[in-house]
């Protein structure tokens, strides 16, 4: 059986996209009058998915392998619950149940809440209606409120998300607070927790960062409030930013995107184009690595409006561009692999379908503690697992990571020796 779980509708002024919109006030406006829509992709309609197992795993008080082989479909994509993606939520159970645990031993009592509706209507700000958190745990001491920890569920691997200064889970704290908070615990501790297993952060795959409540209190008066009525201007500017621009709906159709992107093509270069990599100063390859990640999304978000526009019968583009289906591979229908259904088993053996295959870390280091201690399991996994040479990239100097040294002064200090 398939479970279809429909998207969540989100508010103008959502939390989620509080990033954008906090910065590129215009924005809001401009994706209005372009009436711009979500184009549906595999990659949120998976973190869909995975934050419905990592919901109903807490509701249910299940671990996350417990959903392994469920068929889910969101937007018109299928998915079967894996053992990664089990392994990723089960990440974030395993935090939530120590905090809990922790705090419980600590003498508190722990509320937990899930998909818990943070509404920010109180504020009487058209479209900033609040959202849907994942997480909220409310620890008490006896009758006083003592913390509010905001768990934000991030599935994706590609862009590691900050829990410092998050706005979108200052407005769930916001949602969330309100209700519990009085003027005689503002010194309540607001814990802003992002859970992204999948990606790679300097701080690992959860990190936290706390604010007072009263902290939230003036984020609301000096920041959040101001910037939610700056959208509704009429000359709301806009305000092009790598980190606003990357997943706005309207980045493609964008003029001051445009222009910025403009300015960065020929900024400090002699000429009206790109120079060979080569030949560029190091102060003109510095502008482009400043300005990459907007480039990038300037760059996708142009594709995907063309092929909107020729999807909607555009002939601007004819004779320069064209629609081209991507190449994709044959696979087994579910049925074909059902052996009460396939006719293949009619004639093949079940070696003969499936290969086996060695199932994850996580899922092994799970099956060993069974039989030794945690810290046995580390020492025992030593000698057993290897880590490929990762590859080389280049990252700003507040990345976290450790620098590589170069090349040629490793090549050098082997001659040396």
């Amino acid at each position: 059986m398939t479970h279809t779980i429909e998207e969540k509708q989100h508010a103008k002024l959502s939390p989620s996209s509080s990033k954008r919109w906090m910065t590129c006030p215009g924005s809001v406006a401009l994706i209005e009058s372009l009436n711009v829509k979500d184009v549906p992709n595999k990659y949120a309609a998976e973190g869909t998915v995975a934050h419905e197992v990592h919901e109903r795993a807490l509701l249910e008080n299940k671990n996350a392998d417990a959903f392994i082989g469920w068929k889910m479909e969101v937007d018109g994509f299928k998915f079967t619950v894996n053992e990664e993606m089990a392994e990723a939520v089960q990440t974030s159970l395993d935090y939530i149940n120590a905090r809990i645990r922790d705090n419980v031993e600590f003498g508190y009592t722990v509320q937990l809440e899930v998909e818990v509706k943070a509404s920010l209507k109180y504020l009487d700000i058209p479209g900033l209606d609040g959202g849907t958190s994942d997480v909220i745990l409310l620890i008490w001491d006896e009758d006083t409120l003592v913390e509010i920890e905001v768990i934000d569920y991030k599935h994706g691997a590609g862009v590691a998300v900050e829990a410092e200064h998050n706005t979108q889970a200052l407005s769930y704290a916001l949602g969330a607070a309100m209700p519990h908070l009085s003027k005689r615990n503002q010194d309540a501790n607001i814990r802003i927790t992002i859970s992204q297993p999948r990606a790679i952060h300097r701080s690992g795959p959860i990190r936290a960062w706390e604010i007072t409540a009263l902290e939230l209190s003036k984020w609301e008066r000096n920041e959040l409030i101001p910037c939610a009525n700056a959208t509704l201007k009429p000359d709301a500017p806009l305000v092009p930013s790598a980190e606003g621009c990357r997943f706005c709906k309207a980045a493609g159709q964008c003029p001051a995107l445009y222009k910025k992107t403009q300015q960065v093509a020929i900024a400090d270069f002699a000429e009206d184009k790109f120079p060979d990599p080569e030949t560029m100063t190091a102060q003109q390859k510095k502008v482009v690595m400043d300005h990459a990640d907007m480039l990038r999304s300037f760059i996708v978000a142009v594709e995907n409006q063309i092929k909107l526009e020729m999807d909607h019968g555009s002939t601007e583009y004819d004779g320069e561009y064209k629609l081209v289906y991507k190449t994709v591979h044959r696979k087994l229908t579910e049925d074909a692999k059902d052996p009460d259904f396939s006719p293949l088993y009619n004639y093949l053996k079940e070696d003969e379908l499936y290969e086996q295959k060695v199932k994850s870390l996580g899922d092994i280091e799970r099956a060993l503690k069974k039989h030794m201690k945690p810290k046995e399991v580390t020492e025992f996994m030593v000698g057993l697992t290897t880590k490929p040479e990762p590859g080389i990239v280049v990252a700003p100097i507040k990345d976290g990571r450790k620098p590589v040294q170069p090349t040629i002064t490793t090549d050098f200090t082997n001659l040396i020796d």
